[in-house]
């Protein structure tokens, strides 16, 4: 669980990015920190969308861009590896940059 003093940014961060970060956690989303918790929590198992979907009874047209958006901002990675969903499909797994965060 990230507290109002846990500061997440991305490894290659500067100082300012970083004060800038710690400046607006506080008035961040819900949904995106929801969502990142719920990641954080499944540790080096993670999670795909589905899970995440099951787990926190939102949308997949929510979980999927709000996942994209901490992709790309260098919270989470692809693990590399899959699952198989309810159709048995292959999903990715999604966990957390430990060396991204700075609590």
């Amino acid at each position: 669980m990230i507290d109002r003093n846990s500061v997440i940014v991305a490894h290659n961060a500067q100082r300012t990015s970083i004060a800038a970060a710690a400046n607006v956690l506080p008035r961040t989303g819900s949904l995106r920190r929801k969502i990142y918790e719920h990641i954080l929590a499944q540790g080096l198992r993670g999670a795909t969308d589905q899970e995440i979907e099951s787990t926190l009874k939102i949308d997949g047209n929510t979980v999927r861009p709000t996942r994209i958006s901490l992709l790309k901002d260098g919270y989470i990675i692809d693990t590399g590896t899959t699952r198989k969903n309810n159709n048995h499909n292959d999903c990715i797994v999604w966990r957390t940059v430990e060396e991204g965060m700075m609590l």
